[in-house]
């Protein structure tokens, strides 16, 4: 298997995984702590916009404290190669935009997620006229959606953890 190969079959490894493994547990805490409360709205004790904007913001923070090191930790083993998928990829282009450290593009990551991710998906709920979620609905909802978040985000995750150095 060549260089590029190997490194779409990782980063296409690390889309399912981190996607998955998001859905599923986003999806479950979300069911396990509103099961039996009332459904959420877009503001009050139950809102799902607080949950959103928090999300938008925590998600992408986490996972790229994550992804970053294992990433790191694994090119310095030797587990890894270094990837860089050349001048005319956007979303290498994208990810060589971010620092170095790992604190600061997780944080550059979370400020994303606060920023562009959550008010995009809370201007759907309005341009739905969505005024109320169910739990169930809810869970189904964040689990399907941290999942999508996870699945794209982790491609600049890697990319920036598996730079070649300069």
């Amino acid at each position: 298997m060549n260089i590029a190969a190997t490194a779409n079959h990782h980063i296409r490894h690390e889309i399912l995984v981190c996607g998955i493994s998001n859905a599923i547990f986003n999806g479950l805490s979300a069911w396990f702590l509103i099961k039996n409360g009332p459904g959420l709205r877009w503001e009050g004790e139950h809102s799902f916009a607080v949950d959103v904007i928090a999300t938008g913001l925590l998600l992408p923070l986490i996972v790229a404290f994550i992804v970053i090191p294992l990433q790191r930790s694994k090119l310095n083993k030797g587990q890894l190669q270094a990837i860089d998928l050349g001048e005319r990829s956007l979303m290498q282009s994208i990810s060589n935009l971010f620092p170095a450290s790992t604190a600061r593009s997780a944080g550059l990551f979370g400020l994303i997620g606060l920023l562009i991710i959550a008010p995009l998906t809370l201007a759907g709920f309005y341009l739905l006229g969505v005024a109320y979620v169910s739990p169930l609905q809810y869970a189904i909802f964040k689990g399907l959606w941290a999942g999508v978040i996870a699945a794209v985000l982790v491609v600049p995750m890697v990319l920036i953890a598996l730079r070649k150095p300069k």
